[in-house]
């Protein structure tokens, strides 16, 4: 089968119904398992995944405008009520993930000579669903 490079031009990021893709640089969801060991009295080892810690970390530019509708301002809002999750929508090629996390608040500001950005690593609410 041929190698197909994907680059990040094919990612889409829709978060709480808000498209989010202009704005952002980076995505990267990442499924961290837990796995114990057990040694058995037979003299094998057993496995058992007993959690998963889900983030998405992005990286995006800062898009403060006087609207309600900006990146920026979304989550800030959102953030007030941080132990609500709000969905999200990550898509890769032709793969889709979906799922829920928590806000955070966002950076605000940067250097002088340089485009304002800003990164957050989102608790998510568990394993997104792959379509």
């Amino acid at each position: 089968m041929a190698t197909t490079i994907l680059n990040g031009g094919t990612l889409t990021l829709t978060i709480n119904a808000i498209a989010r893709s202009e704005q952002i640089t980076s995505a990267v969801l990442t499924v961290e398992q837990t796995r114990n060991a057990y040694n058995l009295i037979g003299g094998t080892k057993a496995f058992k995944v007993v959690d998963n810690n889900v983030t998405l970390a992005i990286e995006a530019m800062q898009d403060w405008t006087s609207g309600t509708s900006d990146f920026m301002d979304a989550l800030w809002t959102a953030s007030a009520t941080p132990d609500t999750s709000v969905p999200f929508v990550l898509s890769c090629n032709s793969q889709t993930f979906t799922g829920s996390l928590y806000p955070e608040y966002p950076a605000v500001g940067g250097a002088g000579n340089d485009a304002l950005t800003w990164s957050v690593t989102f608790q998510c609410a568990g394993v997104p669903t792959k379509a």
